[in-house]
């Protein structure tokens, strides 16, 4: 789905790819979290997997809207293709997300390629097994 600049793709049941091009405003945060909660909805848990080649800025509004995705049963997030900058953002979003979540089972991970992070997500997700649907 297009969202602004950016783009979720569902592909293997619970897994969003999301593709970011450019600056985040607010209403794509949670346009893209509605991406996220639908992929929740039908299989119980999301995985996400991010390439931030190509991200912008995200202004503090985009930053709080993240906390819309408190109910969300995220079981982890793989980040790819990330500058010094990228992850610096990446990690206080995540960061912050997870202390006004509570996501115990969120892991975070930064990795180099689309080809690790899909490694990483096939061992996530075998890992979890059944307690991917537990919130």
């Amino acid at each position: 789905m297009e969202i602004g600049r950016h783009r979720t793709i569902h592909e293997t049941p619970g897994l969003v790819r999301l593709i970011i091009d450019g600056d985040l405003a607010a209403s794509e945060v949670v346009r893209i979290l509605d991406q996220y909660r639908l992929s929740a909805d039908r299989y119980g848990y999301v995985l996400v997997m991010a390439d931030v080649t190509r991200i912008g800025t995200m202004p503090a509004e985009a930053r709080k809207s993240i906390c819309a995705g408190a109910d969300i049963p995220m079981r982890g997030t793989v980040i790819y293709n990330t500058s010094f900058q990228s992850r610096l953002l990446c990690t206080l979003v995540m960061g912050a997300l997870q202390l006004f979540t509570g996501a115990q089972q969120h892991p975070v991970v930064f990795l180099v390629d689309e080809a690790e992070a899909r490694a990483w997500i096939d061992e996530r997700r075998l890992s979890l097994g059944d307690t991917a649907l537990a919130v």
